[in-house]
């Protein structure tokens, strides 16, 4: 199962907004994305070894293997991740510096080898690698370019290319993976059979010598792994790359980031927190495309879907939350390319896709969501209230005029949005997250068609938003349990017909026009949802204090905490990879605690985000419901966006507490 990677949660990742990598928290490379941060993935396998070959020769020992231990992070919350590697019983130790450039599409891999014994030996580094170009096994070639001591693959116009530029080549060895020719036996063997090319799933084994390393001795050594469209241009990219050392690389990669971050400094804070809300900010950049302003939910990890629809795709709605907590952290500019995306992804009609790839081209879909309709037009607004930026005000305009058209145009007769699928993407229902959206996105249209100068859709869009507002007033309050229902007239199956029927609900079932199928509906969802917190953050149908919030929130505390591990659950009942809190709906519930004034509560919410992040200080989709810490997707964009966003809040700088 090799070539067919499964769902693993990586250590870290690293990036530059055209190549984006994940990896192991043995300091495996795991995952490689270019020409863009979601397409597509070319790696098979990526590992390193030493292999000592006097006084006395032995096999490669790989260092991702598990007699080797040790420890990974971040450089300062720039992406650049140390993992140190130590084996006691050969007494080495490796400390490996994995960084992308900035400007350039290179993946830098600095190794610093330690001899910890008390004699002299001969090291060398040695890699095993294959390809899976464009994700095909189909049409490649990988060879040895003898010249500029090179290993290069290629597939149609990809090339990938590994250079160690200032150490000899002493071994090296082609084949095709998965069959007999396969280097990897060998090279673990130390030896390397000098096969030059191979056609069709090749792999490589390569081997430098590090010289006689003396005792306590160090010896540095970079690998440079290269990306471009043809052999000229990466070799030529080499060779510019080559002329500086990979500590210069290292340090330059380190300043750049260290210059991005301190855009808007936050003047009195330090250590750890200070040190999250560095790291966060940096995820978001890695996730979100430089050319194109796309942004992803998380680096893709699933593309077989074996358990879920994939992450590695441009949500809206998840764009929206990235760009809301780069604009209030300053980074206006950041923002405003995501929401300049959007609209040029836009559907005719005024829609969006439920997500895309960054390109812009549509991507796997399974319905669409109005939702998302309302939160880009929301967050329009939000981006020119913050900048007055008049330029991006007219480049907006056009889209926000279709998009707020399509939203009038698809109220029911309830005053509430059309049913479509929900927030979480798993219920055909009219949500009350929806409405809130919708009602939020109408105003934000509604402001900007003020400022723009058009008072008659000004008036038509406000008029909509407060019929909305008084809808969801009138029909998604649930007195019996305190809370705003999650929707009402869900479609669900025949199944949940009937077990609706058995607990007393309201159900009914009816058939399409053509009379051939029948279609069942629920009048009422009462199951407790967090993402009912929408009506009050971000899109302000409620006031924080507002009475009927307050028995919400109890409501959402009491039903949806878990008493095991701390944090919220999405909703009742949730089943999605075992139902477990969320830390986007655990800081969600803390950001409408810092509105409300209520700092003690806020920040527990704040500290358990921190508490259950990765090794590497990310933050995951989930937590494990029973042992806390990762339990699937990580870093995910949304839940660093919700903790920038309740940082910032309890600094008080979130321009939402600035407007009460």
């Amino acid at each position: 199962m090799r070539r067919k990677l499964l769902p693993l949660l990586p250590g870290a990742v690293i990036g530059n907004g055209r190549m984006l990598a994940t990896i192991k928290n043995t300091g495996e490379l795991y995952r490689l994305f270019w020409p863009h941060i979601d397409q597509a993935q070319h790696l098979g396998q990526f590992i390193a070894g030493i292999r000592q070959t006097a006084p006395t020769p032995e096999g490669v020992w790989w260092l991702h293997e598990s007699p080797w231990h040790g420890e990974q992070h971040y450089l300062n919350e720039t992406p650049v991740v140390l993992t140190c590697r130590r084996r006691d019983d050969v007494a080495l130790l490796v400390e490996q510096a994995d960084f992308i450039l900035p400007e350039e599409d290179v993946l830098a891999r600095q190794y610093r080898v330690t001899n910890l014994s008390d004699r002299a030996r001969t090291l060398n580094l040695a890699v095993y690698c294959t390809f899976l170009i464009d994700e095909s096994a189909l049409y490649d070639t990988m060879y040895l370019e003898l010249t500029h001591q090179t290993l290069i693959q290629f597939r149609r116009n990809i090339f990938l290319a590994l250079r160690a530029p200032g150490y000899p080549l002493v071994g090296y060895h082609t084949g095709r993976r998965d069959t007999p020719g396969d280097p990897l036996g060998p090279a673990s063997r130390g030896e390397f059979y000098g096969d030059s090319s191979t056609l069709r799933a090749g792999a490589g084994a390569v081997a430098w010598e590090m010289g006689e390393v003396m005792p306590g001795e160090t010896r540095e050594l970079t690998l440079y792994l290269a990306a471009a469209s043809s052999e000229a241009a990466v070799l030529e990219l080499l060779s510019r790359v080559s002329a500086k050392s990979g500590q210069q690389w290292r340090e330059e990669t380190a300043g750049f980031w260290e210059r991005w971050l301190e855009h808007r400094p936050l003047s009195g804070e330090q250590g750890e927190e200070h040190g999250a809300f560095r790291r966060s900010l940096m995820v978001l950049k890695l996730l979100t495309n430089r050319e194109t302003g796309g942004s992803i939910a998380a680096p893709e990890f699933d593309p077989f879907y074996t358990g879920c629809g994939g992450y590695g795709y441009c949500w809206p709605r998840d764009g929206m939350y990235t760009a809301l907590a780069l604009d209030e952290a300053g980074y206006h500019r950041e923002a405003r390319e995501f929401y300049r995306f959007a609209a040029r992804v836009q559907n005719s009609d005024g829609s969006w896709q439920q997500r895309y790839f960054t390109n812009g081209f549509w991507a796997p879909t399974w319905g669409k969501q109005i939702d998302q309709v309302g939160a880009v037009l929301w967050g329009y607004h939000h981006h020119f209230k913050l900048t007055r930026d008049r330029e991006f005000l007219n480049e907006i305009w056009p889209s926000t005029l279709s998009g707020a058209a399509y939203l009038v145009e698809h109220l029911s007769p309830n005053g509430l949005p059309e049913p479509g699928l929900d927030l979480w993407e798993d219920n055909f229902i009219q949500s009350t997250y929806a409405a809130a959206a919708i009602y939020g996105g109408l105003r934000g249209a509604a402001a900007l068609a003020k400022s723009i100068g058009a008072p008659e859709k000004a008036k038509k869009w406000s008029e909509a938003a407060e019929t909305v507002r008084k809808s969801i007033l009138t029909h998604l309050w649930n007195p019996g349990r305190q809370c705003f229902l999650r929707g009402i007239n869900r479609r669900v199956s025949c199944y949940d017909y009937q077990c609706a029927l058995d607990r007393g609900e309201q159900a009914w079932k009816d058939r399409e026009p053509s009379g051939l199928y029948e279609i069942y509906w629920v009048e009422k969802d009462t199951r407790i949802d967090s993402a009912v917190l929408g009506l009050v953050f971000p899109f302000g149908v409620l006031e924080p204090e507002h009475p009927l919030m307050d028995e919400t929130i109890k409501s959402i505390a009491r039903v949806l905490g878990n008493n095991r591990v701390g944090g919220i659950h999405r909703y009742e009942w949730d089943g999605y990879r075992g139902g477990n809190p969320w830390i986007l709906t655990t800081l969600w519930l803390g950001i409408v605690h810092a509105l409300r004034g209520d700092q003690d509560a806020a920040r527990a919410l704040y500290r358990w985000a921190l508490d259950n992040a990765g090794p590497t200080g990310l933050l995951p989709e989930q937590v494990d419901k029973e042992r806390g810490g990762p339990a699937w997707v990580i870093p995910l964009g949304w839940s660093h966006a919700m903790f920038i966003l309740l940082h910032l809040a309890l600094q008080g700088k979130l321009s939402f507490a600035k407007e009460k």
